[in-house]
C-alpha cells in the first residue's frame, strides 16, 4: 500500500454503499480512485497495481491476496491473468464481508501472484480411486499413518524421548518412517527478488526530447489519460478473425482465447464500461410488463431495414401508455451518460440521440456492425454516434450474448447490468443467436458529442438552444 487507505462499507449492494479514503496522500499527490475504488457493486473494493506483469509464452499467472496473512472483514478474490500477451495492468479485488470499517495499512501488500503453465487446471483431470487398488501407495500410507500412531500412544504415555522430540518431522525432512530421503524435496521456498532492470532516472534537463512522431495521440474531448487514446480506430485483422468466427445463423465458434464476461468482475481491466444492477429486479419487470403492453405499437425493423431483426417500441409511446416506466428510462439513461462520461474521462458533454426497448425472439441475431461506420467503409446514417451502450431487462434465455469481434470477447447478458463502449471498430460486434427460453429485452442507447444530434426528449434543456459545432480532432 503506498498510503494507509479505509475502506467503509454500509453493507448496501450499490457502488456508492462503499467509500475509500486515503489517510495521508498519496505519493505524487496521485488521486485516490486512480489507486483504489469501489468499482463494482456487493461490498467489492479494486486496487489497480500499476504495474504490466509479463510472462513468458504459455505462462499465466494467479492473482490472490497475500498468503498466510488472514485480514478480518476482508477476504481477497483470486483469478487467474493471461499475462503472455495482456498489454495493461490488472486489478486487485477484495470483498468486504460485513458492513463496518477495514483499515489496509500503509506498506501493507494486498497482491501476490505466482506464475503458472497456461490451461494447467483447465487440462487436468482429476480421477478418484481406491487405495486399495494402488498395493505401493497403500503400503507407504499404512507406514506413515501406523508411526505416526505409535508415536502419538508414546506422547500421551509420557514418553520422554518423545515429549521432547514434540514431532516427528517426517514430511518436514522428507523421508518416510525407514528413513529414505526423498528426492528434490523443499521445506522452504527461497524466491528471487525481482531485478530492476530500469534505467537511472535522468535530471529532466538532460533529458532528450521525444520526436514529434513518438508523441502521445490526444483529443480535446477527453482526458490525456483517457484509454481512447489507446483504443484502435480503423479496422484491423481482428476484425475480420472476429467476423470469421460468426455463421450466418449468428452462432459463434469460440477460439481457445475467447473470454465470456458474465459479471463486472469479469470484465475489470477491459477497455468498455460492465455496470451491475443499473436497474434493479423490480424495475426490470416494469419495464416488461411496459413493453407487453404495447403489441400493438411493436415497430417490426426487419420490414424496412434486414440488416437487424429486433423488434422495438419507442420512448415517446411508452412514456405516452406508461408514464412512470418511461421517467424511469429517461432517469437511468441521464446516469448512463454520466457512467460512459467518467469511465473515458471525458471533458466534453455526451448527449443521447435514441431510447427505446428491443425484443428478439428465439433464433434472432444480429450481424457484426460498428455502431457509426459500415464494415464496407461506404457512409453510414450516424456516423454522428461516438459511444453506445445496452442494458439488459432479463436473462431468462440461452445465447443472444453481444460478441465483440476484434477483441474475442463475449458478454452474456444479465438482468438490470448495462454495457458502454465506444461506436467505432475496436468495439465492432454482434448479438449472437438466441438460441431458447423467453424473448431477450433491452435497452440500446447510443451518445454523440455532436449536441444537434440530441434526442429532445431526453435533453429538453438544449432542443431548442443553438448549438456550436462539435469539436474533432
Amino acid at each position: 500500500m503506498p498510503a494507509p487507505v479505509e475502506i467503509a462499507w454500509n453493507g448496501g449492494p450499490a457502488i456508492s454503499d462503499l467509500q475509500v479514503k486515503a489517510l495521508k496522500p498519496l505519493p505524487g499527490d496521485r488521486p485516490l480512485d486512480h489507486f483504489a475504488r469501489s468499482n463494482f457493486s456487493r461490498g467489492i473494493v479494486t486496487f489497480h497495481t500499476d504495474y504490466i506483469f509479463r510472462t513468458e509464452p504459455g505462462w499465466d499467472l494467479v492473482a490472490t491476496g497475500p498468503v498466510n496473512r488472514p485480514k478480518d472483514n476482508a477476504y481477497p478474490l483470486t483469478g487467474i491473468i493471461e499475462s503472455d500477451w495482456l498489454p495493461y495492468p490488472f486489478t486487485m479485488n477484495w470483498q468486504i464481508l460485513r458492513p463496518g470499517r477495514v483499515l489496509f495499512d500503509e506498506g501493507e501488500p494486498f497482491c501476490f501472484v505466482f506464475p503458472i503453465p497456461k490451461q494447467a487446471l483447465a487440462d487436468c483431470q482429476p480421477e478418484l480411486r481406491r487405495l486399495a487398488d494402488e498395493p505401493e501407495l497403500q503400503r507407504q500410507h499404512d507406514a506413515f499413518r501406523g508411526a505416526r500412531d505409535e508415536f502419538m500412544k508414546r506422547m500421551h504415555a509420557g514418553d520422554e524421548v518423545a515429549i521432547q522430540q514434540g514431532w516427528q518431522r517426517h514430511y518436514f525432512v522428507g523421508r518416510h518412517p525407514d528413513g529414505t530421503l526423498v528426492e528434490g524435496h523443499l521445506n522452504k521456498l527461497r524466491l528471487k527478488e525481482p531485478v530492476d532492470l530500469r534505467p537511472p532516472r535522468t535530471a529532466p534537463a538532460a533529458a532528450p526530447k521525444p520526436a514529434p512522431t513518438a508523441a502521445r495521440r490526444t483529443d480535446p474531448r477527453w482526458a490525456d489519460d483517457s484509454i481512447l487514446n489507446e483504443i484502435e480506430r480503423d479496422q484491423t485483422d481482428r476484425n475480420y478473425a472476429g467476423r470469421a468466427r460468426i455463421d450466418k445463423d449468428g452462432r459463434l465458434t469460440e477460439t481457445r482465447q475467447t473470454y465470456r464476461i458474465e459479471s463486472a468482475m469479469d470484465a475489470d481491466g477491459c477497455d468498455f464500461l460492465y455496470v451491475e444492477d443499473l436497474f434493479g429486479a423490480d424495475e426490470c419487470r416494469s419495464l416488461e410488463q411496459a413493453f407487453a403492453g404495447l403489441q400493438d405499437r411493436i415497430f417490426h425493423s426487419d420490414k424496412i431495414d434486414p440488416y437487424w431483426n429486433g423488434r422495438f417500441v419507442w420512448l415517446k409511446d411508452i412514456l405516452a401508455s406508461y408514464p412512470e416506466a418511461g421517467r424511469l428510462m429517461i432517469e437511468r439513461q441521464q446516469h448512463c451518460v454520466r457512467l460512459v462520461s467518467d469511465f473515458y474521462r471525458l471533458k466534453t458533454p455526451i448527449y443521447s440521440d435514441l431510447l427505446q426497448i428491443v425484443q428478439w425472439k428465439v433464433d434472432m441475431s444480429m450481424p457484426f456492425h460498428a455502431d457509426n461506420t459500415n464494415p464496407d467503409g461506404s457512409p453510414h446514417g450516424m456516423a454522428y454516434r461516438d459511444f453506445s451502450g445496452v442494458a439488459y431487462l432479463n436473462d431468462d434465455y440461452e445465447g443472444g450474448e453481444l460478441y465483440f469481434t476484434a477483441l474475442d470477447i463475449a458478454i452474456k447478458p444479465k438482468r438490470g447490468s448495462f454495457v458502454g463502449f465506444t461506436a467505432g471498430f475496436h468495439h465492432e460486434h454482434a448479438v449472437l443467436r438466441v438460441t431458447q427460453g423467453n424473448t431477450r429485452l433491452t435497452i440500446p442507447s447510443f451518445y454523440t458529442f455532436t449536441a444537434a444530434k440530441a434526442d429532445p426528449m431526453l435533453h429538453p434543456e438544449i432542443a431548442q438552444r443553438p448549438q456550436p459545432a462539435p469539436v474533432r480532432a
